[in-house]
């Protein structure tokens, strides 16, 4: 009997899954221009702000390893706006709390971050494997539409002179807007419940799942990636190279932009290709980039380059959380998993990166940013194979 043929994804019906994803981007965006101003009205320095920045880590961590298990069973429209209104609380606390509390306000954005991190992707790729579409790339590709027009808005608000707490209230409004919209969606109330599992820490999945390890692995080195341009470039710029804040800001959605067109190209041509050729380009596309960018004596060849790290390695991660359609595990523990390995990337490699950029310069910087990518396209070409039931269409 031939297979049935996929169902059709009118994109009506996933707005909400996208708007979640882009009022998440949002947030990090608008975060990205304001921590400058953010840490110099509460006067601390970046150094400083480290035990906040590992509160934040810790809680997401632990939340993706420990809380979605066991959240796994409730429907999308419960654990997703969860997620959005955690997130909207810890951006209100980073306004309202005293300096003294702002740990915990560090720690509510890490529980919603990894809440939506997970139970968004579970969204998504239940959607991708069921209608054979490409729907991950396009949902990535919203976080970072989001954090352009988020770093955007933000940089402008500030210029115009508008404290960043007003800048941060409206991302809460939007933040509860976009929660019930999800909890309200029809279509993420229509996805199946997962499959029970005795699983209580979701990292058990690769254990159980080898399978999994070298995705989680993608994962990993490209969030490193990711995390380590995130987290510097605004605060390069403005406190290194004592631009404006809305030169920062540029700089940010410039890397968000190729971050956006390669998640959307990946999605077009790439989807057809299959997850492990989208890994293998994504990776090879990467490591050429970074070997410009750390080589070349030309900051306008650099800048360009980074562009081009940004469209390359875009497309990994949403192509690794894909081959969970491949496996017979959970998608939410699955998913959970090979988040939470990845966030060890954002965790370890932006101090990594700092440190190294003080110590050794900008040149060792990106040499060690193309030995991570060297980690993708490794991840692509040793995968197991198992050949989905359908083609990728």
């Amino acid at each position: 009997m031939s297979p049935q043929p996929p169902e059709p994804l009118p994109l009506r019906r996933v707005t909400s899954l996208f708007a979640s994803y882009l009022s998440f981007g949002l947030y990090w965006g608008v975060w990205a221009v304001v921590f400058a101003d953010f840490l110099a009205e509460r006067r601390l320095s970046e150094g400083q702000v480290g035990l906040q920045l590992a509160a934040l880590s810790v809680a997401s961590i632990a939340t993706m390893t420990l809380v979605s298990p066991r959240l796994q069973r409730l429907a999308l429209t419960a654990t997703i706006p969860l997620g959005l209104v955690a997130m909207g609380l810890g951006a209100a606390f980073m306004a309202v709390l005293p300096r003294s509390l702002l740990t915990l306000a560090f720690a509510v954005v890490g529980v919603g971050n990894g809440l939506l991190d997970v139970f968004v992707n579970v969204g998504g790729q239940m959607a991708e494997t069921r209608h054979r579409r490409p729907v991950l790339q396009f949902l990535h590709a919203s976080y970072n539409i989001g954090g352009i027009v988020g770093a955007l808005g933000a940089g402008l608000a500030i210029t115009a002179g508008a404290p960043f707490r007003s800048v941060l209230y409206l991302v809460v409004a939007i933040f509860g807007a976009v929660a019930i919209w999800s909890a309200t969606s029809a279509w993420l109330r229509s996805q199946p419940a997962p499959e029970a599992t005795e699983t209580r820490v979701s990292v058990g999945v690769l254990r159980r799942t080898p399978a999994l390890i070298l995705p989680a692995v993608v994962v990993l080195s490209a969030f490193m990636v990711e995390g380590s341009m995130d987290i510097w470039s605004v605060i390069y710029v403005r406190n290194t190279l004592e631009a404006t804040v809305l030169a920062g800001a540029i700089a940010f959605a410039l890397f968000s932009l190729a971050m956006a067109v390669g998640r959307l190209f990946a999605g077009r041509i790439l989807f057809r290709l299959g997850y492990r050729r989208t890994i293998r380009i994504s990776g090879l596309g990467s490591l050429v980039s970074g070997l410009v960018a750390g080589l070349t004596g030309s900051a306008a060849v650099a800048g360009l380059a980074f562009l081009f790290l940004g469209f390359f390695i875009s497309a990994a991660a949403p192509a690794a959380f894909g081959m969970v359609s491949e496996t017979d595990e959970d998608p939410a523990l699955a998913i959970a998993a090979m988040t939470t390995v990845g966030y060890t990337g954002f965790v370890v490699g932006p101090p990594i990166m700092g440190w190294l950029a003080q110590t050794a310069g900008l040149r060792a910087t990106m040499l060690v940013l193309v030995s991570v990518t060297v980690g993708v396209y490794l991840g692509g070409v040793l995968a197991p194979r198992r050949e989905p039931q359908e083609r990728l269409r």
